[in-house]
């Protein structure tokens, strides 16, 4: 369960980041723990110019980011059900993306940045916290704006429940890969999941901090945008071997509503 699915037409206001290399010690940001409703001046970092902010005070119809699933196609990449455009929805001034069932289905959500804004490069910040729930799976990725894949930078990805944490950059048209992995115990807290895009480098964050590098020359270049996914992962399905929901329906570990939620997502070039 990797990539963004639907039909795409991307509207946005591009940025260039620099080139200059990613420095570890980059003022990692301290949002662990705590309350969602953090803004734009929580937000910033040394070094680093905000140049997109979203901090969801409004509707998605609103903002112009879009609901996945009209049409309700299937999820597929080794999850259950359905996409649903119900299942995306601004609450209380966060992002909620749900995996719900009822009706006799798995139904999964999704939603991405495509119409507003895409970026060559830079860094992304995602401050989000999720449910506990077995097998419910999730991906924060970077998606080509001009539809040609690959490339794709998926920047956290894995079971909500965690402690597994997977980035993977796919590049080239034979779809090559490289994949980090870090364990984090704390995924029912506040953090900020990132990544910074630099020529030479991708390197995944955490809460501002490095855990991963894929050192690769002529990262690319192309300008993406921010997507977000989820799926009840099918205990039948190609995923099998990774964590599912058992049995395939909600039980006493797999709740029948799972919520993400998402306090901002926010993109940065260099100062």
């Amino acid at each position: 369960m990797s990539r963004a699915s639907g039909e795409r037409s991307p509207l946005s206001s591009p940025s260039e980041s620099d080139q200059s290399p990613a420095a570890e010690s980059a003022a990692p940001q301290q949002t662990s723990g705590g309350s969602s409703g953090q803004g734009r001046s929580e937000a910033e970092i040394n070094g680093w110019n905000i140049d997109y902010f979203e901090g969801f005070d409004s509707s998605l119809e609103e903002l112009g980011w879009e609901h996945y699933g009209w049409g309700k196609p299937e999820v597929g990449h080794g999850a259950m059900g359905v996409m649903s455009d119900e299942n995306t929805f601004v609450r209380n001034g966060e992002l909620i993306v749900r995996t719900e069932y009822k009706g006799g289905k798995w139904h999964a959500g999704g939603t991405g940045t495509e119409k507003v804004f895409s970026a060559s490069r830079g860094r992304w910040e995602v401050r989000a916290k999720f449910p506990k729930a077995k097998g419910i799976g999730y991906v924060f990725l970077l998606w080509p704006k001009n539809q040609s894949w690959p490339p794709e930078i998926d920047f956290a990805e894995g079971r909500v429940n965690g402690p597994e944490i997977m980035g993977t950059y796919h590049w080239d048209s034979d779809d090559k890969q490289d994949h980090k992995f870090v364990d984090h115990e704390d995924m029912t807290g506040w953090h900020t999941y990132g990544v910074i895009v630099e020529q030479d480098h991708i390197i995944f964050t955490i809460d501002g901090k490095e855990w991963g590098r894929i050192d690769q020359p002529n990262v690319t270049d192309t300008q993406m945008w921010f997507g977000v996914q989820t799926g009840a992962m099918d205990p039948n399905g190609k995923e099998s071997h990774t964590e599912t929901v058992d049995g395939g329906v909600p039980g006493d570990l797999t709740p029948q509503v799972s919520d993400i939620q998402i306090d901002y997502v926010a993109h940065y070039t260099r100062s």
